[in-house]
């Protein structure tokens, strides 16, 4: 992955009223997820790409900036940023707090016949408050080492009786503020057989008794990917839930061990992962046209490789292509196996945004807020 430029370096340190002085021409962006360094990548090459003028700065931040300095700016009437490209969960988080406002219906009517099936589901429940750059097959997938857990669990049964015999073992995060736990948490009903997966209060009847259970065996919950993925590879736990993209991403820039694996539910359907671009509240009209040619840049075939697993995965975005010479390191990660798993792996609906917020809001008082009860 290209190092950050000293240009983008500059701007991440900033504060928001200094950046925007210098960006007068065009956006100001924040890219706030989870994968960190791929949203560095991005970064890198909107600054040296020569199709992309006038130039955006953009800013990478974590999840819990939406909630926090976001909210704030947008509260009070002087977001600091244009737009924010995020994924499921910070769309969420922000929707939540009213910090969205809805993107121009022309970019919504020009970007759905470009989606894949996986894409244009994410875009059916995001409604007018977000645009979906792209999409690929998600989670929830189990990350664990070979050395110590030769075979991972491939049911919920059997992931339960991991948790039970190993405890602290098993660790998942916070659903609220990482789309690794949104992705296990919501992919749950599906492993579970519950009457409805896309109605978490009232068909979640066997999700959340087993989410309390399974609470009473781990360590404690993280509060971002990262955290997960330092504990994970300090050998604090042996197996956690992560998305695909985020390990394909680790094997390729080396981030992850040789003994490291990823193993997929047996029979489970995926939920799908997105990059999706945001408009806060109070973002005047004549600041958001100025985003378009950030879309146009970001639909490239070589960004959505880029940002998409570089087309090796069936589906992952709207300009998928097949693997080019320099996208090799990819195939490291996407072992036959795992390969043949994801071929023909049906692709399940994201939760509305009612359902969502309901399922965030629920899991903090029934699960959260009980960690460490009848330990």
């Amino acid at each position: 992955m290209s190092a950050l430029t000293r240009r983008g370096l500059i701007a991440a340190t900033l504060p928001l009223a200094a950046a925007r002085a210098q960006t007068a021409n065009g956006p100001y962006v924040v890219a706030a997820g989870e994968g960190r360094r791929l949203n560095a990548a991005v970064l890198s090459d909107l600054h040296h790409h020569p199709d992309f003028n006038p130039p955006a700065e953009i800013r990478v931040e974590g999840l819990p900036w939406i909630t926090t300095d976001l909210r704030e700016e947008v509260e009070a009437g002087s977001p600091g940023a244009e737009a924010v490209l995020t994924n499921t969960a910070g769309h969420a988080l922000g929707l939540a707090r009213d910090l969205w406002r809805e993107v121009p219906a022309p970019w919504l009517a020009g970007n759905t016949p470009g989606l894949t099936e996986a894409g244009r589901m994410v875009q059916a429940r995001l409604g007018g408050t977000g645009l979906v750059l792209g999409s690929l097959p998600g989670g929830p997938v189990l990350l664990h080492r070979r050395s110590v857990l030769a075979r991972a669990p491939r049911t919920a049964a059997e992931l339960l009786d991991y948790a039970r015999q190993n405890p602290k073992r098993f660790q998942y995060t916070r659903p609220g503020q990482s789309r690794f736990g949104q992705a296990f948490v919501t992919g749950l009903p599906y492993l579970l057989n519950d009457p409805d997966p896309l109605d978490p209060r009232r068909g979640w009847t066997s999700t959340w008794p087993y989410l309390a259970e399974l609470g009473r065996h781990v360590a404690y919950y993280p509060s971002s990917g990262q955290a997960a993925a330092e504990e994970f590879l300090d050998g604090g736990v042996d197996l956690a839930p992560i998305v695909l993209g985020s390990y394909l991403l680790g094997v390729a820039q080396d981030m992850l061990p040789a003994d490291i694996a990823c193993t997929l539910f047996d029979a489970a359907p995926l939920l799908p992962h997105s990059m999706i671009l945001t408009l806060p509240r109070g973002v005047a009209a004549e600041r958001v046209a100025l985003i378009e040619p950030l879309l146009a840049f970001l639909r490239q075939p070589e960004m959505q490789r880029r940002v998409f697993g570089r087309g090796l995965v069936p589906g992952t975005g709207p300009m998928a292509t097949d693997p080019q010479p320099t996208d090799r390191l990819w195939t490291a990660g996407l072992t036959p196996e795992l390969r043949a798993g994801l071929t023909g792996r049906a692709i399940a609906p994201q939760l509305d945004a009612s359902a969502r917020a309901y399922m965030l809001r629920a899991w903090d008082a029934l699960i959260g807020a009980r960690f460490g009860e009848h330990r």
